[in-house]
């Protein structure tokens, strides 16, 4: 047997109450839990899903409707003749852009060294000391790097005054003895030089072994090939030289045009072209030259300077100048003679005698000085050396 008991309405009442709070209670806490996962996925992907498209802005400018651009050339080669190695092309590349201002670009030539002697006006392209073989002495007008022991040269233009302004010139012999001598009665100094145009470059040169070569040389050395015209110019080099042993010597020496060396301030040895020997030289009369005065530089003669005594050791202001007057060939040669010394003598009976130089001669610089004067032969094994100080 068994007992049931039966639940009064007011209990069933409540149990259905209960029943269905606790569904309500279930579809809250289910929606709010979906909701915060919902939340959490969004908060972490949605960034990364998420794509930024970059905005692009452009600008313009006011341009002409119908454009008519002056276009400008541009030097593309430096006016020089090619040598080996050939040198590389350069390219440049051309951009064209909507823009109210244009640089163009230049296109640049690089020069590479040649390495050969070269011949006619470019003998020696390419070498060290300003491109004439053998580097010790400073080629044929000097170079500008350091040479130790070596005499100071500068160059000046008749032409031109201080600031490079053309002035009148006169290529007679007259007008250019004078202006050279002029210089000379002030001991080459460039106060007697000041008014005239002076080349940028200052040399360095041991010895005076110029073959004929165009005149333009001389101003291309120096810095100014294309500011001095090859005409009505005047070179001059200064130094103390010391001799190697107290004894007597002079100088001998040939040029086309002009050459003058000073000691002490002293006018010691002129050795011109002939049509400016005699009015450069005035009352000088300078020394005999033994045998043949024949020169390497063709018409021009050789010339003895005056005897001097020199002390070992001891000091002598020297100065030489070199020029060029109507423009053309230039060339000049200054040897030394030691008394006493017993110089062989060549077929024309002319005692051949040593470059004057600051500096022992290399091997290489007595093999390159002869080949430019083929024919004319010097004394290599008896060379005195006149230090610098």
């Amino acid at each position: 047997m068994s007992l049931h008991a039966k639940p009064t309405d007011d209990a069933i009442q409540r149990l259905h109450a209960q029943r269905r709070n606790s569904t309500i209670s279930s579809f809250v806490i289910a929606f709010l839990v979906i909701t915060l996962i919902g939340l959490v996925l969004g908060f972490f992907l949605l960034p990364n899903l998420s794509k930024n498209d970059a905005v692009i802005v452009t600008y313009t400018t006011s341009v002409d409707p119908n454009p008519d651009p002056e276009v400008k050339k541009v030097p593309t080669n430096l006016s020089r003749k090619p040598s080996a190695p050939s040198v590389a092309a350069v390219r440049v590349i051309a951009a064209q852009a909507m823009a109210e201002i244009s640089i163009p670009v230049p296109e640049v030539e690089p020069v590479m060294p040649s390495m050969d002697l070269g011949d006619g006006d470019n003998f020696g392209d390419g070498w060290d000391r300003n491109g004439d073989g053998a580097a010790g002495g400073g080629g044929m007008f000097g170079s500008t790097s350091s040479i130790p022991g070596a005499l100071k040269g500068r160059l000046f233009d008749f032409k031109q005054d201080r600031r490079g302004r053309p002035i009148s010139y006169d290529p007679s012999v007259p007008n250019y003895a004078e202006l050279a001598s002029a210089a000379e009665r002030r001991d080459f100094t460039h106060n007697s030089l000041t008014k005239f145009f002076m080349a940028p470059h200052e040399l360095n040169l041991t010895h005076f072994a110029i073959p004929f070569t165009p005149a333009d040389r001389g101003p291309e050395y120096f810095g100014a090939k294309e500011t001095i015209r090859p005409s009505g110019w005047l070179a001059v080099y200064q130094g103390r030289i010391v001799a190697p042993v107290s004894g007597r010597y002079r100088f001998r020496g040939a040029a086309d045009d002009y050459m003058v060396v000073l000691i002490e301030g002293r006018r010691n040895l002129v050795a011109c072209w002939p049509d400016t020997q005699q009015e450069v030289a005035g009352r000088w009369k300078g020394g005999e030259v033994e045998g043949s005065d024949k020169s390497p530089l063709g018409s021009a003669l050789l010339h003895a300077g005056d005897w001097m005594n020199l002390k070992a050791g001891e000091p002598v202001d020297i100065g030489v100048g070199v020029g060029e007057r109507p423009g053309g060939m230039v060339g000049f040669v200054l040897e030394i003679e030691q008394e006493g010394v017993g110089y062989r003598t060549d077929a024309n009976g002319r005692k051949v005698l040593p470059l004057f130089t600051t500096t022992p001669f290399t091997d290489e610089e007595r093999r390159e000085i002869q080949d430019r004067f083929q024919g004319y032969e010097f004394e290599w094994d008896n060379v005195p050396v006149f230090g610098v100080k």
